[in-house]
């Protein structure tokens, strides 16, 4: 082999490595950039993350009151109807109150149409936001609707009082208080309260029974 061409196949061989070498190079850097970039996307994510929840833990705890008050016997139901109230924000009719130990459940209609539950719990300051409830069966909903002052909530602590009295269980408790048109009843027959009274644990010696007043409180039925 000629001198020329050993130093021609010398420079092949040099430009070849050469290209090689800056192909590594560039595949190298390529990566460790795509690394460092999903690298700060993780990093960007937990922070985001770790923000997100630091925000709704102080808005839980901005949200959180410490209650005392027994809901059967206190207030408390006339406050959080009237939260509810605040919430809505315009007037309404009530398709039902529904009184429990954690908290006031509302159903209602702006419009006459369609149907929202708004929640306040016992232990946090704000309502929840509405969620849309689905109506079923024929009848119509203008039927059973009701004005916010046909519920006289200073009649709980009564009704809750009599209803553990009615029910005659032992060592019973009330856990909820329900307002509403009966899904059974005679043609101008008025809203009713409804109360559940239960003793027990479930699965093992429980039982209950419901105890129902008119919309002034006066004693219907138990079963």
């Amino acid at each position: 082999m000629s001198r020329n061409r050993k130093i021609l196949l010398i420079a092949f061989i040099a430009v070849s490595v050469a290209g090689m070498w800056a192909r590594h190079s560039y595949e190298k850097s390529k990566r460790l950039k795509m690394e460092n970039t999903l690298r700060s996307l993780a990093t960007s994510f937990r922070e985001n993350e770790r923000a997100a929840e630091e925000k709704r833990a102080a808005e839980a705890r901005a949200n959180y009151v410490e209650e005392t008050r027994d809901m059967f016997d206190s207030a408390l139901p006339q406050e959080s109807l009237d939260l509810i109230r605040q919430k809505v924000g315009q007037d309404f009719r009530l398709l039902e109150v529904w009184i429990h130990d954690k908290g006031v459940t509302a159903k209602l209609t702006t419009d006459g149409k369609t149907v929202n539950e708004y929640r306040r719990w016992t232990n946090r300051k704000n309502v929840d936001d509405p969620v849309p409830v689905r109506i079923t069966g024929d009848g119509k909903i203008e039927d059973v609707l009701l004005k916010p002052g046909d519920v006289d909530l200073s009649l709980v602590p009564k009704l809750a009082k009599e209803a553990k009295e009615r029910a005659a269980l032992p060592d019973s408790k009330v856990s909820s208080l329900r307002f509403n048109y009966s899904f059974i009843r005679y043609a101008g027959e008025g809203p009713e309260w409804s109360a559940l009274v239960e003793t027990g644990k479930p699965g093992e010696n429980w039982q209950s029974k419901h105890v129902t007043f008119d919309a002034k409180g006066k004693f219907k039925k138990v079963f």
